[in-house]
C-alpha cells in the first residue's frame, strides 16, 4: 500500500476533500454514490463523518462497522459527475 493520501476530510453534502502528498487536492461529490449498496452505510453523516486517510485508500469506521475505498475507486466517482 502506497502512501499517497495526507487527508481526507468530509464535508456536508457528502463532499469528500483528498488531500494528497504531492500538494494536490480533488473534491469528490459522493452524494450519488451513498445511494448504492456498496456505500449505503455512507448515508448515515455521522458515520460519513469518520473518513481517514490510509496509505492509498479511504476508511470509514465507527468501531462496529467499516467501508473502505480505493483512492482510484473515490476518483472513479469524478469521472460519472
Amino acid at each position: 500500500m502506497e502512501k499517497i493520501l495526507s487527508k481526507v476530510t468530509p464535508l456536508p453534502g457528502f463532499l469528500l476533500v483528498l488531500q494528497f502528498l504531492n500538494g494536490s487536492v480533488a473534491v469528490v461529490n459522493m452524494a450519488q454514490r451513498v445511494n448504492t449498496v456498496r456505500f449505503a452505510k455512507l448515508l448515515d453523516f455521522n458515520f460519513f463523518s469518520t473518513a481517514t486517510a490510509c496509505g492509498d485508500r479511504i476508511i470509514w469506521s465507527d468501531g462496529k462497522h467499516k467501508v473502505d475505498a480505493s483512492c482510484d475507486e473515490i476518483l472513479d466517482v469524478m469521472m460519472m459527475d
